[in-house]
C-alpha cells in the first residue's frame, strides 16, 4: 500500500513565519468574520501537503491545548481511503497507548468538502466507537470543518478538512484508595478466580486458510449455498478471483483498519481480477456473535449513510451467526439448519461488487437462493452441520447430492 500520511509534529517556534490562513474576510451585519462554504483555495488548488501541514499546524496554535499536536497530511482522495487513513491513525494510537494529540487533515478528499456529508462521516466514526476498544474511550474523536462557523474557542475554522484525535492513559487519574480489586482484593495477585480460560489461539496462517478453502468448497460451492462460485478461486458474474486476506489484530480498530484496506485495494483491480473478497478475522470475536453482528451493524449503515453501496455490499459469516428473520434459529431444531449458509470456521467480512450482485439477482432471485438454501441445509441436519463445523470435517458433504438452482449461471 502506498505511503498517504505524510507526518509533521508541530513545534510552535518553526511557524511563526507560517503564511496567514487563506480565507477572505466579508463585514456582515454582525461585524464579524464569515467563512467562506467550502476552503476553495486549499482545497481545489493542487495540494502541496507540506504546506498544507503548516497551515493546520498555524490552525492549532490559535487554539488553546493543540500547541503539541502532531498534524498527519492524508493523501486520500475518496471516503474509503480517508477512513482507512483514520482507522490507521487510531490503531496506532490505541497500540501505542501513550497520550497524545493528532490533527489528521484530509485536503484531497473531494466528498468531505460537503459540510453534511463530512458530518455524516463523523457520526459513523462516533458510532463505530460503541465497538472500538480505544476509539471513544482512552481516544477522543472530534471533526473539524472548513465551513464551520467561528466561535469564541475556534475563532478560525480548519483550512481543510480535520480529524482530532486525542488519546490519554487510562485509568491516569484512578484513585487506588477507592479500588475494590486494589491490593486487599482477592485479585491482587492478579488472577480472578471467576473468570473463564482464555480461548486457544487461532491456528497457523496455512492451516486457518486451509481450513477456511475447505468450508468455502464445500458448503459454498459445492452446496451451492453461493451459486455464483464456482471454486475456491472464483465466483461472481462475470467469474472472478477470491481473495482470502486474514486480519489479526483483536480490537475493532484493527479490523476497520483492515477492512477499508481492502476495499482501497478492491478498487485497483478490476471485477474478473477481484471478484469478491473474504477478510478473515480470527482473533477478532471469534466467540462474541453478539459483538461481532453489532460491527457488522456499524459498516452496514456506513454503506447506506455514505453512498457507498453503490460500489460494495457486505455478507457476514461467524461460527455461531444466526438468522435474524423471525423464525426459531436458536438451538439446534430444524429451522436452525439455516445458520450454517453463515457458519464459518472462523469470522469472516465479504465484500462483493455490488454491479455483480445486481446482475447475480437478475438470474436468480435472492429469495428463491434463501429458500433452497435453507432446504438443502435441512437435509443435511444442524446437528451434524455443527459436528462438521467443529471437526473442521465437510468430506461426507461430497458424497450427497443436493437440489439444484434453476439455472446454472455460475458458469457465465
Amino acid at each position: 500500500m502506498r505511503q498517504s500520511l505524510l507526518p509533521l509534529l508541530l513545534a510552535p517556534a518553526q511557524l511563526l513565519r507560517a503564511p496567514p490562513l487563506p480565507y477572505p474576510r466579508h463585514v456582515g451585519a454582525a461585524a464579524r468574520p464569515v467563512l467562506p462554504r467550502h476552503a476553495e483555495p486549499i482545497m481545489n488548488a493542487p495540494i502541496d501537503e507540506a504546506d498544507v501541514a503548516k497551515r493546520v499546524a498555524h490552525w492549532c496554535l490559535r487554539t488553546p491545548g493543540r500547541e503539541n499536536a502532531a498534524v498527519l497530511v492524508s493523501s486520500a482522495s475518496s471516503t474509503a481511503e480517508m477512513l482507512r487513513d483514520f482507522w490507521s491513525v487510531s490503531h496506532d494510537m490505541g497500540e501505542a497507548s501513550t497520550p497524545g494529540t493528532y490533527a489528521v487533515a484530509f485536503p484531497s478528499w473531494k466528498a468531505g468538502t460537503e459540510p453534511r456529508y463530512f458530518q455524516a462521516v463523523a457520526n459513523h466514526l462516533l458510532a463505530c466507537g460503541e465497538v472500538c476498544e480505544h476509539v471513544c474511550d482512552s481516544i477522543i474523536v472530534s471533526a473539524r470543518h472548513p465551513a464551520a462557523q467561528p466561535t469564541e474557542q475556534e475563532p478560525v475554522a480548519a483550512p481543510c478538512p480535520v480529524i482530532l484525535l486525542r488519546s490519554f492513559e487510562r485509568g491516569a487519574d484512578f484513585d487506588e484508595s477507592t479500588d475494590p480489586f486494589g491490593p486487599d482484593s482477592i485479585f491482587a495477585d492478579g488472577d480472578d478466580p471467576f473468570a473463564e480460560p482464555p480461548p486457544p489461539p487461532p491456528p497457523p496462517d496455512d492451516v486457518l486458510l486451509s481450513e477456511t478453502q475447505k468450508w468455502v468448497d464445500s458448503v459454498i460451492v459445492h452446496m451451492k449455498v453461493c451459486p455464483f462460485s464456482s471454486s475456491v478461486e472464483k465466483a461472481g458474474l462475470p467469474v472472478g478471483g477470491v481473495t482470502y486476506p486474514i486480519c489479526h489484530s483483536s480490537t475493532a480498530e484493527g479490523v476497520y483498519k483492515a477492512f477499508w484496506s481492502e476495499i482501497c485495494e478492491m478498487s485497483h483491480f478490476n471485477e474478473r481480477e477481484r471478484a469478491t473478497v473474504l477478510l478473515i478475522t480470527p482473533d477478532f470475536a471469534m466467540y462474541a456473535p453478539g459483538f461481532f453482528d453489532a460491527f457488522a451493524d456499524t459498516l452496514n449503515a456506513a454503506l447506506g449513510s455514505l453512498g457507498l453501496e453503490r460500489g460494495t455490499q457486505l455478507v457476514f459469516f461467524h461460527p455461531e451467526y444466526t438468522f435474524r428473520d423471525g423464525k426459531q434459529r436458536n438451538g439446534m431444531n430444524d429451522d436452525a439448519a439455516a445458520n450454517y449458509a453463515r457458519r464459518s470456521p472462523y469470522p469472516m467480512v465479504n465484500l462483493l461488487r455490488t454491479p455483480q450482485v445486481r446482475a447475480a439477482q437478475k438470474g436468480i432471485p435472492t429469495g428463491s437462493v434463501y429458500d433452497l438454501n435453507e432446504r438443502n441445509l435441512h437435509s443435511v441436519g444442524a446437528k451434524e452441520l455443527q459436528k462438521m463445523l467443529e471437526s473442521r470435517d465437510w468430506d461426507s458433504l461430497k458424497s450427497m447430492a443436493f437440489e439444484k438452482h434453476n439455472s446454472d449461471t455460475w458458469t457465465l
